[in-house]
């Protein structure tokens, strides 16, 4: 087989949109392959047959953890390097090809330009890969509940992108109405250290069980989300997470752009502000690490309506 070496992201929604690009490379390729990425986004590749190793970028100053990456790879002879941050070390490895992303490109979405780097010359629609472990994993989190269950995704990696739990909590309300939907159980999902989050959230459903998993190992996650009818959350790698494993997923954006960051599959969709992020960032020192949310002009009954439509469009 041949080796391919795949540098990849440090965000776990970067490192998701990838996962396309990575298979279609492997196939194409019949290759074993190594990835060099963030440790967020390493448990994306744990289940992932063809991946050999995965090695973690330890992010140092003055970017010296790519010194020691290179030491980790330079011994190796490479048959394809895929290269998506552009770094200057795939050019002091030896190798047969290198296919890089270049870091400044074209206003495209993201799978767009992975596409062009796809020498089947297809879409590299994402996916991911889930063990028999993080699917036993996933049933017990359920209590071996056979559902059906709505995820909920109410976190985001910064505060302007987040959607209000008043929000959510009505949101949910309503949606459990809908005939379709009629006696399921609400999952909450999110990353480490945004557990507040959904202790908020549980307060205003206190009538309504809820399975708290925010926090939880991503693919557990992911295989939580193969479970479940749907996933409604904000722009996050989790919504990108649920895209990847094919169930009806809806995005909320705001100050992110969807024309670049959209989730990607045959039942993802989303739903924005009516303003574009760059008519609610056009404010006074604008700071995404503190700025509140900017997602209050996305109501509930917008979002109700295109739950609606998702569910019709994915009978």
């Amino acid at each position: 087989m041949n080796k391919l070496l795949f540098i990849g992201n440090t965000r776990l929604g970067d490192a998701v949109m990838s996962t396309g690009l990575l298979n279609e490379l492997a196939n194409y390729y019949d290759a074993e392959v190594t990835i060099v990425c963030g440790k967020v986004a390493a448990p994306v590749f744990e289940d992932c047959p063809f991946v050999e190793k995965v090695i973690k970028i330890n992010k140092k100053k003055y970017s010296l953890h790519w010194l020691d990456i290179w030491k980790k790879i330079r011994l190796n002879r490479w048959d394809i390097i895929c290269d998506l941050r552009s770094t200057p070390i795939i050019w002091f490895v030896k190798a047969k090809k290198r296919i890089v992303l270049r870091s400044s490109g074209d206003q495209l979405h993201r799978i767009k330009r992975l596409a062009k780097l796809n020498p089947s010359g297809k879409m590299p629609i994402p996916k991911v890969w889930i063990g028999d472990q993080s699917m036993l994993i996933a049933e017990k989190y359920l209590n071996n509940d056979s559902g059906p269950f709505i995820a909920i995704g109410p976190t985001a990696n910064w505060p302007a992108k987040v959607w209000s739990t008043d929000n959510f909590a009505a949101l949910i309300r309503k949606i459990l109405d809908f005939k379709e939907l009629k006696g399921s159980r609400v999952i909450l999902v999110g990353g480490p250290g945004e557990e507040s989050v959904g202790e908020d959230l549980s307060k205003k459903l206190l009538d309504i069980k809820l399975i708290n998993l925010i926090g939880k190992p991503i693919l557990p996650t992911a295989a939580v989300f193969s479970l479940s009818k749907i996933f409604i959350g904000n722009d996050s790698g989790l919504m990108h997470l649920s895209a990847a494993t094919g169930i009806p997923t809806l995005g909320l954006f705001g100050p992110t752009d969807d024309k670049l960051y959209s989730p990607t599959g045959k039942n993802a969709f989303f739903i924005r502000t009516p303003k574009s992020p760059q008519e609610l960032m056009d404010i006074p020192n604008f700071n995404h690490r503190t700025s509140p949310t900017l997602m209050d002009t996305l109501t509930v009954e917008m979002v109700e309506n295109r739950v609606k439509d998702l569910l019709l469009s994915t009978k």
